[in-house]
């Protein structure tokens, strides 16, 4: 009997302290480890004019805040999801005090749109919008950054998902 007791303690026991490890290291995981991202905002589905907002914001990184840079709001910025054969239509809007871009990472789109600033287009100076528009010819994940400076290293990137137009995956 005793030992069915001690047996019993101990379990509780390790069960205890693994839950306890797991919350401790939940914390401590980066921002990619988590399926929403750690700061996400909404998941944008986008059937109409995807609005995106860039600025920089006071944030909570590590237990310190920080001003990184942000798409409406969230650092990592929010996961946009598109179909395969959609007309793309993203409105950016810069609210930093410098130039600032997106680059669709692997996108299949027209070079004005590639978002790639003095090589395929101006950027987007600071207090200005730029309207991305394309049709989309694939399907996958990919991410969406900024090609302008360091901005990137600073927080302006994001998740990009096509679902494919017959909406098979594959297995």
């Amino acid at each position: 009997m005793a030992n069915s007791v001690e047996e019993n303690r101990r379990r509780f026991i390790k069960s205890a302290i693994g839950t306890a490890s797991a919350l401790v290291l939940a914390k401590m995981a980066p921002a990619w480890a988590y399926p929403l991202g750690r700061s996400y905002g909404d998941v944008i589905h986008a059937q109409n004019v995807v609005d995106l907002h860039i600025r920089r914001e006071d944030m909570n990184v590590a237990g310190r805040i920080a001003r990184p840079i942000t798409i409406n709001g969230s650092m990592p910025g929010p996961l946009i999801r598109l179909k395969e054969g959609q007309r793309a239509k993203l409105h950016v809007s810069n609210a930093l005090d410098e130039s600032t871009s997106i680059h669709w990472h692997g996108i299949i789109l027209p070079e004005n749109m590639d978002g790639v600033p003095g090589v395929s287009f101006p950027g987007i100076k600071a207090g200005e919008s730029y309207h991305y528009e394309y049709d989309v010819q694939q399907s996958g994940t990919y991410w969406y950054h900024s090609h302008s400076g360091l901005q990137e290293q600073l927080g302006h990137f994001g998740p990009l998902v096509i679902d494919p137009a017959d909406g098979d995956i594959g297995a």
